[in-house]
This record gives structure tokens, C-alpha cells and sequence, in this order.
């Protein structure tokens, strides 16, 4: 059981060295509304396909939250990045904040996608092997679970993810927060450079 595409999953505290390492050849990135692209996106930008969407990280429908309309961009980068790799090695590099809800939900509709959803099982055992903290979006699963027809495939393994390890929430927040800190100290000191 291996993925047919390579993936990583990174946060804003991460991807300045995942893109040069890794070179992507498709980036998916999700931003909240006013937050600036980020530099790393001037790294050889012709070398992939990118496509960046922005709403809040919020697990339940509300205003700037994830939409039906996202998710069938994100559907369809999927599956442009299966299909791409019928023709040569494809690396997706996806990207939240924190690289621990958004992204690793896209990344488990994109390895879904991939394997098929009588596999979703599958998928996201191959999530939890590329990512060390994740706790998807389950709106942007639910909402890709409906458009897709699932009957609740894609969110079965959350859900259950989601009820053996319900402590981990606070603690990756916190480990994001400092994640994010040591970004911002590193951005303002040029000795860090």
C-alpha cells in the first residue's frame, strides 16, 4: 500500500524549507483572508502547479470558514496531482498556519482521491505516517465527504482519530504557538538569516 504521489504536510513555520527541499510540483496552500502570500511562493514558482485558497480555520459552517466551493477546488487539485503523476513523479506539498487542520485534511482528500473512498481507511493511516500532529478540518472532510457521495466514509476515521485522542488538541496548539514565535523571532533577527 503505497501513495502513487509523494506528500508533505507543513505549516508557515516550516514550508520556507520545505519548498527549496522538497520542490513541489503541486502546492496546495490554505491562508486565512488577510494573511500575505508567503515569500517562499517566489521559489521557482514555474517549477508547479499552486492553488491557494483562504478561509479561517473553523470547524463548523460560519462566515470565512471553509465552503462546498472550496473543497471541489481542492477535489480537483487532487485530482490533477493523481493524474499528473501518470506521466511523471508528483510531489504535493500542502500548507496551512499550522500544518495541523486544514492542510492535513486536504492532504487526507487528496491521499482519499487517490486510493479510492472504499480505501479512506487506508488514506488516512497513510496521513497519520506523513504528519506527526494532525486534527483535520472535519467540516472540510465532511463537506468533501458529501460531495463526493461518501455516506460518511472520509469521516469514520476521523471521527474515531478524533475520540482516541481528543487530549492532543491543546498541546499541538500550544507547540504551534511556539512553532510560530521562534518563525517570528527568526524573521526579525537578520543574524538569523
Amino acid at each position: 500500500m503505497s501513495r502513487r504521489f509523494e506528500l508533505r504536510v507543513g505549516g508557515l513555520h516550516s514550508i520556507g524549507t520545505l519548498v527549496p527541499e522538497f520542490r513541489p510540483t503541486h502546492l496546495l496552500g490554505i491562508l486565512d483572508p488577510s494573511t500575505p502570500e508567503p515569500a517562499v511562493y517566489d521559489h521557482e514558482p514555474g517549477s508547479r502547479s499552486t492553488l491557494l485558497l483562504r478561509f479561517q480555520d473553523i470547524d463548523a459552517s460560519q462566515p470565512d470558514g471553509p465552503t462546498p466551493e472550496h473543497v471541489e477546488k481542492i477535489i480537483a487539485f487532487a485530482d490533477q496531482v493523481c493524474s499528473a503523476h501518470a506521466r511523471a513523479p508528483t510531489r504535493l506539498l500542502v500548507h496551512c498556519h499550522a500544518g495541523i487542520s486544514r492542510s492535513t485534511a486536504s492532504a487526507y482528500i487528496a491521499l482519499a482521491r487517490d486510493l479510492g473512498l472504499a480505501r479512506a481507511a487506508d488514506a488516512f493511516r497513510q496521513l497519520l505516517r506523513v504528519t506527526s500532529n494532525p486534527w483535520p478540518n472535519r467540516l472540510l472532510v465532511a463537506l468533501a465527504d458529501d460531495a463526493l457521495g461518501a455516506k460518511g466514509r472520509l469521516l469514520a476515521p476521523l471521527d474515531a482519530y478524533r475520540d482516541a485522542n481528543i487530549e492532543r488538541l491543546e498541546s499541538m496548539m500550544a507547540y504551534h504557538r511556539l512553532l510560530i514565535e521562534g518563525a517570528r523571532d527568526r524573521e526579525s533577527d537578520p543574524s538569523e538569516r
